[in-house]
């Protein structure tokens, strides 16, 4: 599944405060709703790329996620790379 960032933007209600989960050191996990018509909820995990390790942390839990296989662990069901409205670069993971 391809998701953009404009698709993010939307199912976050604009990465908003009231559907901020948590904040860390090189990121902000969101809840959002990807498609309307289902009321299941995801959890978009944005990148701080401004954040000095950040790009180098992205591609470490990228390659983690790819080989572990846990019932216990969440689903990754896509991520996304791409720019925002101001021209910045954008990465996100979203998860079930």
């Amino acid at each position: 599944m391809k998701v953009s960032y404009n698709q993010l933007l939307k199912a976050t209600n604009g990465f908003s405060e009231a559907n901020l989960i948590g904040n860390g050191g090189f990121s902000s996990v969101y809840k959002g709703v990807l498609d309307e018509n289902d009321d299941r909820f995801v959890a978009v995990k944005v990148l701080h790329l401004q954040n000095r390790g950040a790009q180098k942390s992205f591609i470490r839990e990228c390659e983690a996620w790819r080989s572990i296989r846990h019932q216990n662990l969440l689903k990754i069901i896509t991520s996304c790379s791409s720019v925002d409205f101001q021209g910045n670069d954008f990465k996100a993971l979203v998860f079930k």
